[in-house]
């Protein structure tokens, strides 16, 4: 080979090694500068439609007696007997027999006074007698005006008359002392403390057990201002009290659940949340026999049945966030935020009457960083 045939065959190998290392470069820098393509997440929707609904209202408190008294002698006299029923966890009847005192000086004090009701019914008799005597004495010697009284032993009547009604007072009086020598229960109720004994000498003011009615107990919640409108409270808005289902969750997984009803609104807010309070009474709190009684200081969950709301949209809670705020895909796939007017709720589902409309698509999965305008691509959540 000649030398200008390897002049050109170097020259040729090297444009062609010039070709290929400007490919190269041009192709790594086309791959460094394209922007990464964006990736549209998938997101699960809520399509939702509106309904009739009762709004419930959720609280929790803790149970207290309705009615509790502290009974106490009203008289001096020796406990002679305390019922088998009086002591702590007991449960008594109303009307039933508790403490007997020492009755007999009371039962010789109603003998006394009932003997002095007949004295003082025999000397009406005779006055009446003795007035009627006069009366004619009066009509037969033309007595003048001025003697008229004295003369038809008119006064002496009267004095009858009102000893009498003395000693019939002081016999109801002894009869009245008589039965309180029985303490008796004044409701249906469970005894939380007594200190009464056999022998023990009773004053009055003393007292000697304290009972807690079991015919119904209640709880004090606090709620929202603005749920108020769809409570039925007595006295307020209705004659009758929303129905509610009072709950106490036991450790093992177990529930005591009873019925109740709203009794009153307290008539002021709670000073530190500035809340309303409902007073819900709970009926039959013991149960029946095998049931679980439900006792005061028990904390509780409360579930209050309320108003109907009309066209109203029930949304997942965990759709929520910020209190009052959601997500929903509109028509074109793009997420916009919705301020809702939660009206009630619960730990699954709230519900809704300002914000939404029929048919809206409701954002139910969770995104990292979702704004405003993010293009997703739905999927209807079934069932």
């Amino acid at each position: 080979m000649t030398r200008t045939a390897q002049a050109l065959a170097s020259l040729g190998v090297l444009s062609l090694g010039f070709v290929l290392t400007a490919g190269l470069f041009a192709s790594r820098g086309d791959a460094e500068t394209s922007p990464p393509s964006a990736t549209v997440p998938a997101v699960e929707i809520l399509v939702v439609e509106p309904s009739d609904q009762l709004v419930r209202v959720t609280a929790t408190g803790v149970v207290s007696a309705d009615r509790d008294v502290s009974l106490s002698a009203e008289l001096s006299a020796k406990i002679v007997e305390v019922s088998q029923s009086l002591i702590p966890g007991g449960r008594v009847s109303a009307g039933q027999p508790l403490i007997t005192l020492d009755g007999r000086d009371y039962r010789l004090t109603v003998a006394q006074e009932e003997a002095r009701v007949r004295q003082a019914e025999l000397d009406l008799r005779l006055e009446k007698g003795r007035q009627a005597i006069a009366e004619e004495d009066f009509q037969r010697l033309g007595q003048k005006p001025q003697d008229n009284e004295l003369a038809r032993r008119l006064p002496q009547l009267a004095v009858a008359e009102a000893n009498l009604e003395s000693a019939r007072a002081g016999l109801q009086r002894a009869k009245n002392n008589l039965e309180r020598t029985v303490i008796r229960a004044p409701f249906n109720a469970v005894v939380v403390r007594e200190t009464a004994e056999a022998g023990q000498l009773a004053t009055p003011g003393q007292s000697l057990t304290t009972l807690v009615g079991t015919d119904r107990l209640r709880v004090t919640v606090s709620v929202p201002v603005e749920q108020l409108a769809a409570v039925f409270v007595p006295g307020m808005n209705s004659e009758t009290g929303s129905p509610a289902k009072v709950s106490q969750r036991l450790g093992d997984g177990a529930t005591i659940t009873r019925q109740g009803a709203v009794l009153s609104l307290v008539g002021q807010l709670e000073s530190n949340t500035r809340t309303a309070q409902l007073v819900v009474g709970v009926e039959n709190p013991l149960g029946g026999a095998g049931e679980l009684p439900m006792l005061p200081g028990a904390y509780v969950d409360i579930e209050i049945e309320g108003r109907a709301a009309a066209g109203a949209f029930v949304v997942p809670r965990a759709a929520m966030f910020d209190g009052d705020q959601t997500w929903v895909v509109d028509a074109e796939d793009r997420l916009r935020k919705r301020t809702l007017r939660v009206i009630s709720g619960d730990s699954v589902n709230v519900l809704v009457t300002e914000g939404l409309s029929p048919g809206d698509r409701v954002l139910l999965t969770p995104l990292s960083l979702p704004v405003e305008g993010m293009v997703v691509a739905p999927t209807t959540k079934e069932g």
